[in-house]
């Protein structure tokens, strides 16, 4: 078991006075931090090493954060990841939110808004852990709100806890159509609007893992100009 659980973090950033900043904040909190300076070495930690959130900087030598990103997701990695940016263009973010980002914040910040951000990824993490005694199906989707798991036609599928919170959301209401505000407001508890458009390439990704065919889902159904409703006709 950890040696502080719910409080190791990964941190992969290139500049040694951020790393530092980062982990004499955290540290003097109760967090573990686990450095790693560039993106290599961050995949190599992702993978092999048990953290409950992950941080990475979008610049840096070897992998850069979106395709380190890219890759965790793409060998399963659930974590929660929080990027630091300076670049703050909305098509900047949604590179990231499409990789499996859950989370932006830009340079400078303050330590403390990082902490804010850390504890609400996590809570959100385990509000999508708790358990409801209940599997839902429809079709070949199987949903374990227990277990925090979810199949498709028996196999196992990987989600981050933000896919995991829109399809247990839109699951537990088929027929009903949420628009991107709701989902923003009920997912990522807040009302923003510049966020809004975030919610598109999570449902693209969350597609990608349950859907035969993404662009002709089955169960995620897009209502033009509304939102997004699960299918009540399976």
């Amino acid at each position: 078991m950890p040696a502080n659980p719910g409080k190791r973090i990964l941190l992969v950033d290139d500049n040694k006075s951020i790393r530092t900043a980062i982990t004499d904040y955290l540290g003097s909190k109760g967090y573990e931090i686990i450095q790693a300076e560039d993106g290599i070495k961050g995949l190599h930690y992702g993978l092999s090493s048990a953290v409950d959130v992950i941080i990475l900087d979008v610049v840096m030598p070897g992998i850069d954060g979106v395709k380190l990103c890219q890759l965790l997701r793409d060998k399963g990695v659930s974590t929660p990841i929080i990027m630091l940016t300076e670049k703050a263009a909305i098509a900047d973010k949604e590179a990231g939110f499409g990789v499996g980002v859950d989370d932006y914040l830009a340079k400078p910040f303050n330590p403390r808004e990082l902490e804010l951000r850390i504890q609400a990824l996590q809570k959100r993490a385990r509000s999508s852990n708790q358990p409801q005694e209940k599997i839902v199906k429809h079709g070949d989707l199987e949903i374990d709100f227990t277990r925090h798991k979810v199949k498709v036609d028996g196999k196992e599928v990987g989600l981050t806890p933000i896919e995991f919170n829109i399809l247990k959301l839109l699951a537990t209401t088929p027929g009903h159509v949420y628009s991107r505000q709701e989902l923003l407001t009920s997912i990522w508890e807040t009302a923003y609007e510049g966020y809004k458009r975030n919610i598109d390439p999570h449902v693209n990704r969350l597609r990608t893992k349950i859907e035969v065919n993404p662009k002709r889902p089955k169960y995620v159904l897009t209502v033009w100009g509304v939102g997004y409703k699960f299918n009540d006709k399976l």
